[in-house]
C-alpha cells in the first residue's frame, strides 16, 4: 500500500498537468457581449481610410481632428470644460466612429459628477498652456505622442495591433501590462 501512494500522487500531478491548458484557455465569451477583437478591427479600418492595412500619421490626424470638430460645440477652435462634460458619453453607451461612419444619433449622456470630474482631468492634462481650454494643436500633440509611442518599429504606420505590442511591452501609464 505504500508504493501506491507515490504512484498515486504522480498520476495526481500528472491529471493536473494535462488539466492546466484546458484551464489557461479564455472562457467562451456570453452570448451578447461584444467580441473586443472584432470591434478594435473595425475600428482599425474605418481609421484605415486609404484600405493599405495601416493607419499612418495623416489618417490618425483625421481622426483626432474629426472628433475635435464633433466636441467643438461653439466652434471657436477651443474646447471648454462644457463642451467636454455635455458631449461626453457614459462608458456603456455606443460612440460615434472617428472617422463618422456610424450614423447613430449624437445625443449627450446627463451631466454628473463622475463625468465633470473625468472631463476635469482631461482638462488639466491635455491643457499645455493652462490658458483653461484645449486648442486644435493641443489636442493633436496628444495624438503625435500617442503615435509615436505605439509605432514600435519607427517605420511612419501602424499595423493592427501594433499599439498594443508596443504597450505591453513597456505597461501603460499606470505601471501594469496591457493584455
Amino acid at each position: 500500500m505504500h508504493r501506491s501512494r507515490p504512484l498515486i500522487a504522480v498520476l495526481l500531478a500528472a491529471a493536473a498537468l494535462a488539466a492546466t491548458p484546458a484551464l489557461a484557455q479564455n472562457p467562451p465569451r456570453p452570448a451578447g457581449t461584444p467580441d473586443r477583437d472584432a470591434q478594435r478591427r473595425a475600428a482599425f479600418d474605418r481609421l484605415d481610410t486609404n484600405k493599405d492595412g495601416y493607419i499612418d500619421r495623416d489618417e490618425s490626424h483625421a481622426a483626432r481632428a474629426t472628433v475635435f470638430d464633433r466636441l467643438d460645440a461653439d466652434k471657436d477652435g477651443r474646447l471648454t470644460i462644457d463642451e467636454l462634460v455635455s458631449t461626453r458619453r457614459g462608458r456603456g453607451q455606443s460612440l460615434k466612429s472617428q472617422a463618422g461612419v456610424n450614423a447613430q444619433t449624437d445625443t449627450a449622456a446627463p451631466v454628473t459628477d463622475v463625468r465633470r470630474a473625468r472631463a476635469e482631468r482631461q482638462l488639466k492634462r491635455l491643457d499645455t498652456d493652462k490658458d483653461g481650454t484645449i486648442s486644435r494643436a493641443e489636442w493633436l500633440a496628444v495624438d503625435d505622442r500617442r503615435f509615436d509611442r505605439c509605432d514600435a518599429d519607427k517605420d511612419g504606420k501602424l499595423a493592427f495591433g501594433e499599439c498594443r505590442v508596443a504597450q505591453a511591452t513597456r505597461g501603460d501609464r499606470r505601471g501594469t501590462t496591457v493584455r
